[in-house]
């Protein structure tokens, strides 16, 4: 055994997965599959520039897994010495029942786990496999490992062999880190040694993106606390929302909605350096437009990342619309207008709150009320406990009427049944009609009959 699960198993933690090294992979994977209880299949991965790999898949748990690799032709030692990381080149024999036997650990995986490090196997560690330095940052905020500098040093070295890599493969670990509850400090750290700017160059011209008086620093800056504050209410959705924190988990329910929604962070204002022109009659840069050109700039970085159509659409909605709450927030807006947006958007209109609070909790330029980050939390609490309470049951509600109904007034089918419909229908959604009387009144009223 070897790899992630011998460390997590000497750790203490139940390991993920199971990773062993013999001689005769293929044989000994469909042993291993023909002895489970539960059945099992074997699958052959080919991961270039790793060996195959024959993966053991419970069929009634796809989580569960046994990965089974050929052994270096050179041995275990040499196994180890082309692994990742010292934690994860350690190995230990399989014994009679399930025993461990002696570790084998010729890196000194045992003593940085004491320690706490995430150190580099070899100096060409990221040059084999420039993905691993994605996957050390997604280690260190895992396992809570520091990396030490000359680790850093050689991720910084192999920065520019990342795009030659699989973006799937990218992607995955960008997720799992994006999915951590502090991701934040290890993606200002890959940050820093240029590996985002690498992967998304669209980077580049938010750091050199000054802004107006709202804002204390440039896009980027004001990005990456934008980023911070979203974890801050993704990890206590109840400071914003103070009632309705559960329903709002289960909106995030879905495979991937936490690492989009973070990765919406930091792309929200993606669109700003294209869209920034001076405004002589406010005396003040302006971005207009540039949720519109941020979500054209996040449906390419979607397709570049290989999303799925529904994380696809997940995020341009994020990015899109991410301004909308706090114009929504306005005084004088109309609550039709409020549940207007909540029928296109839906459970989503949630993920749109957060994202708003986190973003205008990140302004602090001295054109910047303070009062109003408070009062926009205030009303994004309000307006999550109305959807919760009221909106959402009523959008679930049957229309009171239909055409049928009107063509029985004696309306003819056209563009005014439409309008007619629509209009009882936002009534209804209100609660300004409440049964089918009051709508078959208040539909003769809208068509003049």
């Amino acid at each position: 055994m070897v790899g992630g699960a011998l460390r997590d198993h000497l750790a203490g933690r139940l390991p993920r997965d199971v990773d062993i090294v013999c001689g005769e992979a293929a044989n000994v994977a469909r042993c291993i599959a023909k002895a489970r209880l539960s059945g099992a299949a074997v699958v052959k991965l080919e991961k270039k520039p790793h060996p195959p790999c024959f993966r053991v898949v419970d069929r009634n748990n796809a989580a569960d897994s046994i990965d089974v690799v050929p052994i270096h032709p050179d041995g275990i030692s040499a196994d180890l010495g082309a692994r990742d990381f010292t934690v994860n080149a350690m190995a230990a024999p399989l014994l009679p029942g399930g025993r461990i036997g002696e570790i084998i650990d010729p890196l000194g995986g045992m003593t940085d786990m004491q320690n706490r490090l995430l150190r580099a196997c070899s100096e060409s560690a990221f040059t084999a496999d420039p993905v691993r330095i994605l996957r050390a940052a997604r280690f260190a905020a895992t396992l809570g490992f520091d990396i030490p500098p000359e680790t850093l040093d050689q991720m910084s070295a192999g920065v520019s062999l990342l795009p030659r890599s699989a973006f799937e493969r990218i992607t995955a670990e960008l997720f799992e880190l994006l999915a951590c509850p502090d991701a934040l400090p290890h993606i200002r750290m890959l940050d820093d040694i240029d590996a985002l700017e690498v992967l998304f160059p669209e980077i580049a011209t938010m750091k050199g993106c000054a802004q107006n008086g709202f804002h204390h620093l440039n896009v980027w800056g004001h990005t990456l606390e934008t980023l911070g504050n979203c974890e801050r209410l993704l990890r206590r959705p109840d400071v914003l929302f103070t009632k309705n924190a559960a329903a709002f988990r289960r909106s995030m329910a879905g495979k991937n909605r936490l690492p989009v929604i973070k990765l919406a962070a930091l792309l929200h204002d993606a669109g700003k350096p294209g869209c920034k022109v001076f405004d002589e009659t406010k005396n003040r840069q302006v971005f207009y437009g540039h949720d519109r050109e941020g979500e054209t700039i996040a449906g390419n970085i979607a397709r570049r990342m290989r999303l799925s159509n529904s994380d696809a659409a997940f995020l341009q909605l994020l990015v899109r619309c991410h301004m909308r709450p706090m114009e929504l927030s306005r005084p004088g807006v109309k609550p039709t207008t409020i549940t207007r947006w909540f029928e296109a958007v839906t459970d989503d209109g949630l993920a749109l709150l957060l994202l708003a609070a986190a973003d205008t909790c990140a302004k602090s330029g001295h054109r910047t009320d303070p009062m109003g980050k408070e009062r926009f939390c205030q009303w994004a609490d309000q307006t999550a406990a109305d959807y919760c309470a009221r909106i959402r049951p009523a959008l679930g509600q049957k229309n009171l009427l239909s055409g049928a109904d009107l063509q029985d007034m004696g309306m003819p089918p056209g563009p005014d049944m439409g309008r007619v419909l629509r209009e009882v229908r936002e009534h209804q959604n209100d609660g300004r009609v409440t049964g089918r009387a009051a709508a078959l009144s208040l539909a003769r009223q809208l068509a003049g009959l």
